[in-house]
């Protein structure tokens, strides 16, 4: 049988998708950081979610990421965790109860206490750091409980470090569950594979 490696790429792609399980009560970090509307279409329309699985931008992007954690594993050895998975329960403040999810990229456990690494691709460096990525990290910062995070870009023009030491607190949490945004940047809608449904789509130059 011939090797197909674009194939297994591909299957590679799909497979990371498959472990963000999508609950109803379930929000993940990067549901609280874009447009509200999208985890509710990803619910009620999963299957359409598969084309980003196909979308080579993406894909390098991960390809990326596993490289540099693994670089960092080698690196650093049994102080640093890659994918990191921690959720807490959060109260409503009409009595019910949703569960926030998050994965981070990597954790360091050292001197300094928890350090969260993200790591972020981009087809420029133009405005970084963006806000959704440092309002993702601040997140991640109150749920696991990290001293601080580093934000790390690799773009094709600049491989940058930015330190975040601010962190979201509970009430912040519970304010972007209760009060959806949609969009929360127009510029998503140019990125979105239901804006072909969407009676919210913004139509703007890309970002």
């Amino acid at each position: 049988m011939r090797l197909d490696i674009v194939k297994f790429i591909y299957e590679l792609s799909k497979e990371e998708r498959e472990k963000h399980v999508r609950g109803q009560d379930v929000y993940w970090v990067s549901d609280l950081v874009r447009c509200s509307l999208k985890r509710d279409y990803e619910l009620r329309y999963p299957e359409l979610s598969l084309r980003e699985v196909f979308i080579p931008f993406y894909i390098s992007g991960s390809l990326i990421h596993r490289g540099l954690q693994e670089i960092l594993k080698e690196r650093f050895g049994d102080v640093i965790k890659t994918e990191v998975e921690e959720f807490k329960e959060l109260l409503l403040p009409d009595g019910g109860k949703v569960v926030i999810r998050g994965r981070a990229d990597a954790v360091i456990f050292g001197d300094e206490g928890k350090i969260g690494l993200e790591i972020k691709t981009s087809r420029s460096d133009i405005n970084i750091p963006h806000e959704q990525h440092l309002e993702q990290v601040m997140i991640y910062n109150w749920l696991m409980n990290l001293n601080y995070s580093l934000l790390i870009y690799i773009t094709s023009e600049r491989v940058a470090q930015f330190t975040v030491f601010d962190r979201f607190s509970e009430s912040d949490i519970v304010g972007r569950v209760v009060n959806p945004i949609f969009p929360r940047y127009v510029w998503e809608c140019n990125y979105c594979v239901y804006s072909v449904l969407c009676p919210y789509k913004k139509s703007v130059s890309s970002k």
